[in-house]
C-alpha cells in the first residue's frame, strides 16, 4: 500500500484511514493489524475508512464472511466497528455485517465518516 495508514486514537475511539493501492488480502491484513493495536490500546470503537484504497474489485460473499470472522476473532466482541467505503465496495446483501453479527461483533458500513460517527455515537457506551 502507498500509505499503510496509522491508527489514530482520540479518547476511547480509534481511526484508521489507509490509502493507496492494495489487494483485498493486503487490506484485510492492514485492518487486522489496526484492530490488534486498537484492542491493545483499550479503545471502544474503531472507524475504518477504506475509501482511499484502490487496486481491488469488490469482494465476493466468501471473502466477506472470512474477513468478518477474522476480525470478530481479533476483536473478541470488545470493539465496535464502523467501516467507510465507496459505494461499489458495499455489499447490497450485507453479507459481512450479517456474519459479523453472527460472530457477536457490532459493525456498520456506510459511505461517509459523518454517518459512521453518528452510528457509533448512537450505540451508547460499550460494555
Amino acid at each position: 500500500m502507498e500509505t499503510p495508514g496509522k491508527l489514530e486514537i482520540a479518547g476511547s475511539r480509534a481511526f484508521f484511514r489507509p490509502s493507496g493501492p492494495a489487494s483485498a488480502g493486503e487490506l484485510a491484513d492492514r485492518i487486522t493489524a489496526a484492530f490488534t493495536q486498537a484492542n491493545a490500546r483499550g479503545v471502544r470503537d474503531v472507524l475504518v475508512n477504506i475509501s482511499g484504497v484502490t487496486g481491488f474489485e469488490s469482494p465476493g460473499p466468501a471473502y466477506r464472511r472470512w474477513v468478518a470472522r477474522r476480525w470478530a476473532e481479533t476483536l473478541a466482541s470488545k470493539i465496535r466497528i464502523a467501516m467507510v467505503a465507496r459505494y461499489e465496495h458495499i455489499c447490497p446483501q450485507k453479507t459481512g455485517l450479517l456474519t459479523a453479527a453472527e460472530e457477536g461483533m457490532q459493525a456498520h458500513i456506510c459511505e461517509s465518516e459523518a454517518e459512521a460517527i453518528a452510528w457509533l455515537d448512537a450505540q451508547g457506551p460499550n460494555a
